[in-house]
């Protein structure tokens, strides 16, 4: 009976030791995974590569974002292009599956493979003196084997992961874009125009610089008038918002300013005049984008806000005086429809 209780209080005590060096052991694993109709979410991806990292003795931090591309048309399946980093480096693939629970199971495995630590042998003895020759013949009644005490390894000082949280600066994406818009309060009646920006994303944040121009617009008034026109340029800062967009958008907000040269031509007078002022806005901003395969990106954006600076043109007559002809709105709206290259 003593000798019973004893085996199950060892038991006990190799079981908890276990846990708690497993427990220790653990790896932090993270993965962006996209919210695709279909997909398993990414806590279930996450859940496949701590299983196979079960029976690990030894694992890293693995940091991994994922992208998966639904089949097109025609074509030949799920695509799933994921990066990896640890503190030992960066891995990048790309596979393809016939169902997007193929690509998770894939993605699950890469996390695993690349969170497995490998370290060098404890014995730097060559294999021929490990594993003895053939000519060699053991004595009878000997062991078949051979045990060597061999000093553990040193306990190698924790090591900081400042790879891993620098990782989204390493994955840097630049995205030129080229599209049309539309401005309301700028100009006398909405404005319509082109534009274009530059657009420097890392992880979660991303940073725009834009510029753009509006078709000109006739204002006359009492037979006096001016054609009217701007190019300005915008800089904001946006970042990713955490909530599922309509048919896989991603969603973000912004925040920023933009500056516009309106220019005012005058018209139906004696003598023409041509004037330049300096209109300014402080704005918030919420866009959504779609990828359009692994290089292309289609996006919307609206803003809102108000005037900083507004301009005043007047026109002068010698019967009525001076008169106000325009001026920018106190409250401004502006949207945008972009088409860009992801590098």
């Amino acid at each position: 009976m003593v000798r019973s209780v004893r085996a199950a209080a060892c038991a006990g005590a190799v079981a908890i030791t276990m846990v708690v060096r497993t427990a220790e052991a653990a790896p932090a694993l993270r993965i962006e995974w996209p919210d695709v109709p279909g997909c398993p979410p990414a806590s279930v991806v996450l859940q496949r590569a701590r299983a196979a990292l079960a029976q690990a003795k030894e694992a890293d931090d693995v940091l991994a974002i994922a992208e998966v591309t639904p089949p097109i048309a025609g074509g030949d399946g799920w695509q799933l292009h994921i990066r990896t980093r640890t503190v030992h480096g960066r891995g990048e693939r790309t596979l393809e599956a016939n169902s997007c629970d193929g690509v998770a199971r894939a993605a699950a495995l890469l996390v695993a493979l690349a969170a497995l630590r490998t370290r060098a042998p404890l014995v730097d003895r060559p294999i021929d003196e490990i594993h003895p020759p053939p000519d060699r013949v053991e004595e009878p009644g000997a062991v078949p084997f051979s045990l060597t005490l061999v000093d553990p390894p040193k306990a190698r000082p924790e090591r900081e992961m400042p790879a891993v949280k620098r990782a989204p600066t390493d994955d840097a994406r630049f995205t030129p874009s080229v599209g049309v818009g539309f401005a309301s309060g700028l100009l006398p009646r909405m404005g319509l125009g082109a534009n274009a920006s530059f657009d420097y994303e890392a992880s979660w944040l991303r940073a725009r610089a834009g510029v753009r121009a509006f078709l000109p617009q006739e204002e006359i008034r009492w037979g006096l008038g001016a054609e009217l026109s701007a190019m300005g340029a915008s800089l904001d800062l946006c970042g990713r918002l955490p909530i599922p967009g309509l048919a896989r958008a991603r969603l973000h907000g912004c925040a920023g300013a933009a500056i516009d040269d309106v220019r005012a031509h005058g018209l139906g007078g004696a003598e023409t005049s041509d004037l330049r002022r300096t209109a300014m806005m402080a704005f918030v901003g919420l866009g959504a984008e779609w990828d359009l395969g692994r290089r292309y990106r289609i996006g919307v954006d609206v803003r809102g806000g108000g005037s900083l600076a507004r301009p005043r043109f007047v026109i002068v007559s010698a019967e009525q005086g001076e008169r106000e002809l325009h001026r920018p709105s106190v409250l401004r709206t502006e949207g945008s429809l972009l088409f860009g290259l992801v590098f």
